[in-house]
């Protein structure tokens, strides 16, 4: 039997090589095989190297915004215990949202489609987020390395019109909630752009170190997050300030708002 995460998996990897078969649009985020390792930068001082895991928090956010043509917002949130598989989806005719995780540190998907019936300016979203916070040993030089797929595909029929954005992101922060290593990735299809497809799929490697003669106390965050939104055909050109915007105002976001 697939879990929910392998389930997840292959439509990502499908979508991967067949692109998006159905009018309409899609879009998909996937952090995976992500590693954490140590290096002992002062192997003569007596001190073992390494790091505790003091806590680990999982969410996964699906949801639908159709109250721009008279319907509804309807939101499932999942929390989800340290180290625990886990998926959620919701579903509105022909659009639907999935947001998983295998329960590996640093394993999060999500994956959205739907077509014009959704309505003008309506939006469906997926999100999957771990937050880990470790406590890293002196001379110890943290390592997170992964791959990181961010896809979006659509349809330009006549009349069609969609804004597709995927993002994910790593980022390893100190106790002053200070940013010192962070990877941002994007997918994006803009109004106005005759694109019908964008994707990225990479390795990525961070580190942090711990330089003092104390214990030092970071988090990691890790977040896959796919949305799209029905769109009117506009002008080209229009809106390009506001999609460079949303990765800062995801981020600030992710940092105020506790995990459920």
């Amino acid at each position: 039997m697939k879990t929910p995460f392998s389930a997840l998996l292959l439509a990502l990897a499908t979508l991967a090589c067949a692109g998006s078969a159905h009018a309409g649009a899609e879009a998909a985020t996937r952090i995976g095989q992500v590693t954490l390792g140590i290096i002992d930068l002062t192997p003569g001082d007596g001190i073992a190297a390494g790091f505790d895991i003091a806590t680990f928090d999982s969410r996964l956010i699906v949801y639908t915004d159709t109250r721009n043509t008279g319907g509804t917002f309807d939101r499932k949130i999942v929390p989800l215990p340290a180290y625990t598989a886990g998926g959620t989806e919701i579903a509105l005719g022909t659009t639907y949202a999935d947001a998983a995780t295998s329960g590996a540190p640093g394993d999060v998907a999500a994956h959205t489609f739907t077509t014009a019936a959704l309505g003008m300016d309506n939006l469906v979203s997926g999100e999957s987020e771990q937050r880990l916070w470790l406590t890293l040993r002196p001379g110890t030089l943290l390592t997170v390395s992964g791959n990181v797929l961010t896809e979006a595909h659509r349809t330009l029929g006549a009349g069609e019109g969609y804004r597709v954005f995927t993002w994910a992101s790593v980022d390893i922060t100190d106790s002053d909630m200070i940013t010192t290593s962070y990877l941002s990735r994007e997918s994006a299809l803009i109004w106005g752009e005759q694109t019908l497809d964008a994707s990225n799929a990479e390795d990525f490697l961070l580190s942090y170190a711990n330089v003092g003669t104390g214990d030092l106390a970071v988090s990691m965050n890790f977040l896959a997050y796919a949305d799209i939104t029905v769109m009117a055909v506009p002008e080209p050109g229009v809106y390009l300030l506001l999609l460079a915007g949303l990765p800062v105002l995801w981020a600030a976001r992710r940092r105020q708002a506790p995990l459920a």
